[in-house]
């Protein structure tokens, strides 16, 4: 997959359950909490341009701000707590939204949240006269530009789990600091005629607005574990995001990208830096994934340069024969969520497994005709171009490579790993396999060698990622320098 951030649209996007779950009502209040300050938190990533910094390490680092809120708020952690005794009140609106406003919370949870005490602490008004709070060679940075800034990032460090009191200061600071050299970058790359955009910049945007859009909704359905795409649409368009928005939020942000691509665009690495690089990453990931093995699904997911295997894995990858309508897709996520919560109700679940085989029936006659096609001599790579695959894998070298998974995976859903392990040996093909987009038919690919990759296997790989980390290093520099000749003065005690 080409983007860093594994695709919300693989083979199946429900994960195994870890052993501590959390109540769908506090889900979808925790994912109305994650869209409202998804606009803050990725204020830091619109504002700071730098391609090394993964999209993994901040999915990673919300799956962290989202855990540390259910400690903020009282959830229990301790793994022999069951968490289906910790739940809202049933009486809540269905309207997760509106149950923010603290008419239906407990008032203890109101309390603890909500409180000036907690929350709002340290966040500064944002009425009154605007004051020059920074000034520099050519221009100026005004109070009301910083006071928005400074209380997104605040608020999101403080439902990170931060004191107040502990990061105020440093966040006004660094709020301060970046948006006065957005502004001297910004006169920069305009001098440079970096800030018009030519009918290429737009198709890019258009397209990369599209793709953020539709990860928005996708995000939305997993957190939910829904599938009514309407809602999402809805419930985003509520909190502003609309692709129109999105749209518009990378026009006014492409300059600094533009800017930093000319930049760096002299960076190179010799082959002391690509071997200090190799030497730094087999270190960092035989410590990560020998601890943590999912890591190593994840980073390969992610296009990161792998250096380093652990063992029992394999590569699979598939071929999807998928529903022909988003409703039959929505229906089926929607029974299979289903069947995952019905207890002890055998009509119940009878009634979801009929309506499920009916919506499959005419997959899976699809599925013999593609399982005729391997019978007679057709190759997988081939069927796999016929009739699709998963997102993840539409683009190389995934789609070679495939899936990394192990019998322990996490990564795709149950159903999906234990129908791949099944397989005996590369080149076997499993039964077909059901997941809210269809069925899947997936190869066994190969065996993967554990322990270190060798670095000829991988230079290219590694030269990349060590290029990217000298070219962030060097912009860093550039900018540093462009802010120390500006002659910047910041006045951040005309804000209190």
């Amino acid at each position: 997959m080409a983007s860093n951030k594994p695709s919300a649209n693989r083979a199946n996007p429900r994960r195994r359950r870890r052993q501590n779950g959390v109540s769908l009502m506090l889900a979808i209040v925790l994912i109305i909490i994650a869209l409202l300050m998804g606009g803050l938190a990725g204020y830091a990533v619109a504002k700071r341009t730098n391609p090394y910094l993964h999209e993994l390490q901040a999915t990673k680092d919300r799956v962290t701000e989202l855990e540390n809120t259910l400690t903020l708020i009282g959830y229990p952690v301790d793994e022999d707590v069951d968490p289906d005794q910790w739940l809202y009140d049933s009486n809540l609106e269905e309207n997760a939204l509106a149950e923010l406003d603290g008419d239906t919370w407990d008032d203890d949870l109101d309390e603890d949240v909500w409180s000036d005490e907690s929350l709002l602490d340290g966040t500064l008004p944002e009425d009154g006269e605007s004051v020059v709070v920074a000034e520099f060679d050519g221009g100026q940075l005004m109070s009301d530009e910083v006071i928005p800034a400074y209380n997104d990032q605040l608020t999101t460090a403080i439902f990170a789990g931060h004191s107040a009191d502990e990061v105020a200061e440093s966040t006004l600071n660094a709020v301060m600091e970046q948006l006065a050299g957005d502004k001297i970058i910004a006169a920069q790359a305009k001098e440079l005629g970096l800030t018009e955009l030519s009918d290429a910049d737009l198709e890019q945007i258009n397209a990369q607005a599209a793709a953020n859009y539709e990860r928005q909704i996708n995000d939305y359905l997993a957190f939910t574990g829904e599938g009514d795409r309407d809602a999402a649409v809805q419930q985003l368009t509520e909190n502003g995001i609309t692709l129109e928005s999105i749209t518009e939020q990378l026009k006014q942000n492409w300059w600094s990208q533009k800017f930093y691509d000319h930049t760096v665009k002299d960076v190179t690495v010799t082959d002391e830096e690509i071997q200090a690089r190799y030497d730094a990453l087999l270190a960092e990931q035989k410590a990560d994934f020998d601890a943590t093995p999912e890591n190593f699904e994840y980073a390969h997911l992610a296009g990161a340069a792998i250096v380093y295997r652990p063992a029992d894995y394999r590569a699979v990858r598939d071929i999807l024969i998928a529903f022909d309508s988003d409703a039959d897709a929505d229906r089926a996520a929607e029974l299979m969520g289903r069947l995952d919560l019905i207890d002890g109700d055998e009509q119940a679940l009878a009634e979801a497994r009929a309506e499920l085989d009916a919506l499959f029936a005419p997959l899976e006659k699809k599925a013999e005709e593609v399982q005729q096609k391997l019978a007679d001599g057709a190759a997988f790579a081939d069927l796999m171009d016929e009739y699709g695959t998963s997102e993840a894998l539409k683009d190389e070298p995934l789609r070679s490579e495939g899936f990394y998974i192990t019998d322990a995976s996490y990564v795709n859903s149950v159903e999906f790993v234990e129908g791949s392990m099944v397989l005996e040996q590369p080149g076997q093909v499993s039964a077909p396999l059901r997941s809210e987009y269809g069925l899947h038919l997936v190869e066994y690919v190969a065996d993967l060698t554990p322990g270190e990759v060798p670095l000829e296997e991988v230079r290219d790989a590694v030269a990349a990622d060590a290029l990217k980390q000298k070219q962030a290093e060097y912009y860093d520099q550039q900018r540093k320098d462009l802010l120390e000749k500006a002659n910047v003065k910041y006045y951040p005690e005309r804000l209190h």
